[in-house]
Formats: C-alpha cells, structure tokens, sequence
C-alpha cells in the first residue's frame, strides 16, 4: 500500500478518444461515445495518453499535446472517472450509460462516489503484480458540456428546455462528470492498466 494513503478502488477500464466524441453534422453537434476505444493499457507522459491496442498499436488521444487535431488546453491531458458516478447516472438517465460513456482515460470501480476533496492532491495508481506507482496531480473537475448532457438525457434528436439543461448540467458537475489529473512533477512516464490499485494520497 502507498504511505500516507487511503484506497479508492481498482482500475475497471482504460480508453482513449482518438477523434473525439463530439462531431458537427447539418443539423447541429452530436455526441457519440462510440467513438471512444477500450485498450489493455494506456500509457502517460506529460504531453498526455496514448492507448495501446492488443496488437501493440499506439492510439493518440485527442488530449494528447501532438494529436494533429489535439483539444489539449493545458490542464486537460488525463482524466478519470468512477463506477458509482456511472451508477447513479444509470439510476436517473437510463441504461445506455455505461462505465466509460463520459470517455475519460481511466474508469475506476469504486463503491462510493467520488468528490474533489475526497481526492487530496494527488491520485497514485499501484501495479499490484510489480508494486510500481505511477502519481499523477489532482487539477479540477471535468466539467460536464451541453452535447453530453442531451445525450445522457436522450435527447438529442430535441433540444433541452433551458431549465431542464442547467438541472442536468448541475446533476453532472461537481466531479461527477470525472475529474482531470495530470503527470507529478519528476514523475517518469509510465503506464496505466485494468487491474492497477488507486489510492488517494495526503
């Protein structure tokens, strides 16, 4: 176990966006969490995350800083979300949210959900097989956007009332949408994969 620690859960999913979710058609911008692809294991750098397929195929994240088409901001490159955030989503929107739909890097199964001071500064995932740690910052919540919330809200097709959209906007703040995390300072790169062990650390 990491020193100073408290265990939030176990790694369930790893994935990457290697064009976005979010595409304009004549009709307007829709969201499409198919596009995002689930690989055995990512691997983080400083510039952001790149997938590895099963063949050993390097995906970019669209976050990538070198992404030809990056949507890198800055604080943005990483990021994570939690099962019990999906559960409750699932309880109110319906079953087409499945783990992983909001296409954050890295999904964690955790039994409780997740808030910004639960995490402290930093997020450190263990390799429990070589007992490697990878820390990452804690930057700020992933905030949710209008294109998401009408399709957790199936409704798409149909634009949201205002009112209806700020309930749904505010449902999904506050980390629920996940949160963004960086690589810490003198941390090497390294990799992330289902099975890894992920404590919050004071």
């Amino acid at each position: 176990m990491v020193e100073n620690s408290h265990r939030l859960g176990q790694v369930k999913i790893t994935q990457v966006q290697p064009s976005g979710l979010i595409f304009e058609t004549p009709s307007g911008y829709l969201y499409d969490p198919s596009r995002r692809v689930e690989v055995p294991r990512i691997h983080l750098s400083s510039q952001g995350i790149e997938g590895e397929t099963t063949l050993g195929e390097r995906l970019l994240d669209i976050h990538h800083e070198v992404h030809p088409e990056t949507h890198n901001d800055g604080l943005n490159a990483i990021s994570i979300g939690f099962t019990s955030h999906y559960c409750a989503m699932r309880t109110l929107f319906g079953e087409h949210m499945l783990d992983g739909t909001a296409g954050e890097n890295i999904i964690i199964d955790c039994d409780q959900e997740i808030w910004l001071p639960d995490l402290g500064q930093k997020v450190e995932f263990q390799n429990p097989d070589t007992g490697k740690n990878v820390s990452l910052d804690v930057i700020k919540i992933a905030a949710p956007c209008d294109e998401f919330s009408h399709f957790a809200a199936n409704s798409q097709d149909e634009r949201l009332a205002a009112e209806d959209l700020k309930s749904i906007l505010q449902f999904l703040g506050n980390g629920r949408r996940g949160f963004l995390l960086a690589l810490s300072a003198g941390q090497e790169s390294a990799q992330v994969q289902p099975g890894d062990l992920v404590f919050t650390v004071e």
